[in-house]
């Protein structure tokens, strides 16, 4: 009786660390999206952008380590890197 628990509990832990390093390589993504657009010149050319990019930033991370649904820790990944996108779209693209 105690195989199938024993089994069911592997399986969990597994799931949990696959999203686990799923969530942290898209953290680190967003992260060096932002900091392309900082090296860019972003924060001159794009101030309010590159103010969101980093405050969604910091509360998808805040997010994922309370533990909150990865649906929530995604959304706010996706402001973050779209406002990032914006402020380096502003620099036409490249560090100067």
């Amino acid at each position: 009786m105690k195989r199938p628990w024993v089994m069911l509990c592997a399986i969990v832990l597994c799931a949990g660390l696959v999203a686990g390093c799923a969530t942290a390589n898209s953290i680190q993504s967003a992260r060096k999206q932002l900091e392309a657009a900082d090296k860019a010149g972003a924060k001159w050319s794009a101030p309010h952008e590159m103010f969101a990019a980093e405050e969604y930033l910091k509360k998808a991370v805040m997010e994922a380590e309370e533990g909150s649904p990865r649906a929530d820790v995604d959304l706010f990944l996706k402001k973050s890197l779209d406002y990032s996108a914006k402020a380096l779209q502003s620099t036409k693209g490249g560090a100067k």
